[in-house]
Order: structure tokens, then C-alpha cells, then sequence
């Protein structure tokens, strides 16, 4: 799963968040984008950045979440704490078992989901 800011490192050219999609993708499995996560990546960057954002979100291992009405009420209410990208990030991540959540933002999702929530630092 990948949080704005796991984006907007992409954009900036963080190998890191690029090595990650490749060994994610060589396990045969799916990134996840929440799309308010890429849309709030596309507000911040620079313009000259959004070519990156393009071939991010249209990688083949790369799945963009929509914001689905089944979710709303919820996310709204986590968005109070997380603000809505985070918590967009944070709902999507909540399977079984929970998909890990690329983000330089571990203070604000620690202070809020469960002990032992697997979060990846950037």
C-alpha cells in the first residue's frame, strides 16, 4: 500500500519505493494505490513531476483504488484524525491480513490503528 507521501518519494525518484514495487510484483502480487492518495500526490508535486505519477499509476502491478461509496462513512470519520488520503490508505490496508502501508507518516498511524499494524518507513 502506498500512502501519499510513498508517492510523491516515487516522484522525486526514491529507488526505494521502486525497488519495493518490483520485489512486490516479482512475488506476483499487487501494489495498492488509494486514488485520493495519487490525487493528493498530483496537488503537491511539482508539475514537472506528474509524468512520474502517470507511469506510477499505470504500472501493471499498480492497483488504483477508487473511493467507493461503501467505505464513506467510515472514512470520514478516520479522516477527522488521518486526514482523508491517510485514512483512504489506512481502509484499504485493512484486509486479512492487513497489507503493509509505505509512509513517512508512522507517528500519525501509530497514535491511531492498532499496536503492531505492519507500517513500512520511508
Amino acid at each position: 500500500m502506498l500512502d501519499t507521501s510513498a508517492v510523491l518519494a516515487y516522484a522525486e525518484g526514491s529507488n526505494r519505493v521502486g525497488v519495493e514495487i518490483v520485489e512486490v510484483a516479482d512475488e506476483g502480487l499487487e501494489v495498492v494505490l488509494p486514488a485520493s492518495c495519487l490525487a493528493t500526490a498530483y496537488q503537491l508535486a511539482a508539475s514537472d513531476r506528474w509524468p512520474l505519477l502517470d507511469i506510477l499509476s499505470s504500472l501493471p502491478q499498480v492497483v488504483v483504488k477508487p473511493l467507493d461509496h461503501e467505505i464513506c462513512a467510515v472514512l470520514g470519520g478516520w479522516a477527522r484524525t488521518l486526514g482523508m488520503d491517510l485514512a483512504h490508505a489506512a481502509i484499504e490496508s485493512a484486509g486479512v491480513p492487513p497489507v503493509p502501508i509505505f509512509t513517512d507518516r508512522r507517528r500519525q498511524l501509530e497514535g491511531f490503528l492498532p499496536k503492531g499494524w505492519p507500517i513500512v518507513d520511508l
